[in-house]
């Protein structure tokens, strides 16, 4: 997608609203999605040479019957629950379609545990506190399956009374992916599916957004600290002066602090300080990928005594320093699903913070600039 192309959706209102919008104006594309995924469902072989073919409807309402998350954002997310259903009706999808679209990684941890041939190569973060006197960054290049090529969306969520204003990466039906907000909090997330996984805990869509309605990176510790998580995930909390990077599972909730780059992290996707691993050995995959994308962009940005620039950041998310396992995915011609890089987020953490944003992998597609229409100091 060309990134000025991109729709931006403002969203404000109720919860039930801000999904009517979102549902209604991008009705078209929802669909897209919405049939995209559902082929994307049955689109992978089992591990096995005997085993049945998938029925994709089949395989999402088992996934829905055999978890309860559910009951896990009805008590810790019940306005984004709304939203859900919001979109569900203005889009007119079922809502069991709508809810398991918001299910990304969840799903993609039950169909390892069905023996699923599926990848786990996903997403590299960064953050990068301020320096002598520069801006701080943080990001992430957001890799999900390439079938969201064309699909990618910013919601602009607008402040009301309790949550500030938040800049959100989407796709077309989902209620975001990752993002910064107006008060200077960042978010990123990137699997962990060799971590352990809870089929009552809260997905981890309806996490990052709880945490973009944070006003300060404490409480957004504090609501990390306080639920159960659904399934294994690297969160870096970004502000300006700090970054704080936690890796989540069912059942713990794991500090990663590197002291060799000085409050500088990075992460990809296997656990660095987490040992709370599951069995499971779909799950608990080797992969040379994430091994490369954090050498990658730990040798461009990890040295404390450089004084990083954007330019610098934007190298490094563009990087394909190992060509066979690159930081910034290419889509694949085959449209499969394999890790691509279908947004590249970078928050510059200036007074207000910007939002810097490509629509695709920033080795091909160019970064737009998109900032607040209010800002909390």
């Amino acid at each position: 997608m060309n990134t000025s192309q991109m729709p931006i959706i403002e969203l404000s209102g109720t919860p039930r609203q801000r999904g009517r919008q979102q549902g209604q104006l991008l009705k078209s594309q929802i669909q897209a999605v919405v049939t995209a995924w559902l082929n994307d469902l049955g689109n992978f072989g089992r591990n096995s040479s005997t085993a049945k073919p998938i029925d994709n409807k089949v395989y999402l309402s088992n996934l829905l019957a055999e978890t309860d998350y559910l009951s896990a954002i009805d008590r810790w997310a019940p306005d984004l629950l709304e939203e859900i259903k919001g979109i569900a009706e203005a889009a007119e999808q079922p809502f069991e379609y709508i809810l398991g679209l918001n299910l990304m990684d969840e799903e993609w941890v039950y169909g390892l545990r069905q023996s699923l041939n599926k990848p786990t190569e996903k997403c590299t973060a960064f953050g990068v506190p301020a320096q002598a006197g520069n801006t701080g960054f943080a990001g992430q290049n957001m890799d999900i399956s390439s079938w969201a090529d064309g699909k990618q969306s910013l919601l602009r969520i607008k402040a009301t009374k309790k949550t500030p204003e938040a800049l959100v990466f989407s796709i077309a039906g989902c209620i975001g992916l990752n993002g910064v907000n107006a008060a200077g909090l960042g978010v990123t997330c990137n699997t962990l599916s060799q971590l352990q996984y809870a089929v009552d805990g809260l997905p981890v869509l309806f996490i990052v957004r709880t945490l973009l309605e944070q006003r300060s990176i404490d409480d957004a510790v504090n609501f990390l600290l306080s639920i159960k998580h659904a399934s294994g995930q690297n969160y870096i909390l970004s502000t300006k002066n700090e970054m704080r990077c936690f890796e989540c599972c069912g059942n713990s909730v794991i500090a990663y602090r590197p002291e060799q780059f000085e409050g500088r992290v990075f992460h990809t996707n296997h656990p660095l300080a987490s040992s709370d691993v599951t069995n499971n050995p779909e799950l608990n995959r080797s992969s040379k990928s994430t091994v490369a994308r954090l050498d990658s962009i730990t040798e461009r940005l990890g040295q404390p005594s450089q004084l990083l620039a954007l330019d610098d950041i934007k190298a490094a998310l563009s990087a394909k320093d190992d060509p066979e396992n690159p930081v910034s995915c290419d889509n694949n011609p085959e449209g499969s699903s394999i890790g691509f890089t279908a947004g590249s987020s970078i928050y510059e953490f200036e007074n207000p913070p910007r939002l810097h944003l490509a629509a695709g992998p920033p080795s091909i597609s160019e970064y737009q600039i998109y900032e607040f229409t209010s800002y909390e100091q």
